[in-house]
């Protein structure tokens, strides 16, 4: 049976309404490898960092990383893409891989966003770690059920298989702070 819904590589993603079109292109595969990707960079870090630096060293610790992952992602790009086709890339791939990259910072926005207003005093520290956490879980959750969904899984089964995929990533996030 095929799937009913549109190939966001497709042409059919352009002609999506706006906020259709936002959601595809933030869930599109590069956007979304990306995306997940530097989630898990980010929440390993923040688990890393809870209670043992100071505020401003926690934010540009976090912003640091973020900016590493993202120009560790356009290099490794860059290099793969003349590995794979044996050119340089052309000027419309280095915008589009730069368009991704920058594109998936949109999943981490929600962790630093706690973490800054924890550092800030608004909520305090201890409640910025915990959002920021949540926040990350629950992104990474988000990028689960949507995928299942866009599989043609059923809303039960998509929840089933995003709480594992979360779970996963969870382990994934626990593990990468171990080793860090």
């Amino acid at each position: 049976m095929s799937n009913p819904r549109p190939s966001v590589a497709g042409t059919s993603a352009a002609r999506e309404p706006g906020a259709r079109r936002w959601l595809s292109a933030r869930f599109g595969r590069k956007q979304a490898t990306h995306g997940i990707y530097a989630e898990i960079i980010v929440l390993a870090v923040i688990l890393a960092l809870q209670g043992k630096r100071s505020d401003t060293d926690i934010v540009s610790t976090i912003v640091g990383a973020v900016i590493a992952v993202l120009l560790a992602e356009a290099y490794a790009d860059y290099l793969g893409t003349m590995i794979g086709t044996g050119r340089r890339p052309t000027w419309p791939e280095l915008r589009s891989t730069l368009g991704v990259v920058l594109g998936s910072t949109v999943a981490v926005i929600p962790p630093i966003l706690f973490v800054i207003l924890g550092t800030a005093g608004v909520i305090g520290l201890d409640a910025g770690f915990t959002g920021a956490k949540a926040a990350g879980v629950a992104v990474i959750g988000a990028y689960a059920l949507v995928a299942n969904r866009r599989a043609g899984l059923s809303i039960f089964r998509s929840v089933v298989a995003a709480a594992f995929l979360v779970a996963l990533a969870a382990g994934l996030v626990l593990l990468k702070h171990e080793f860090h």
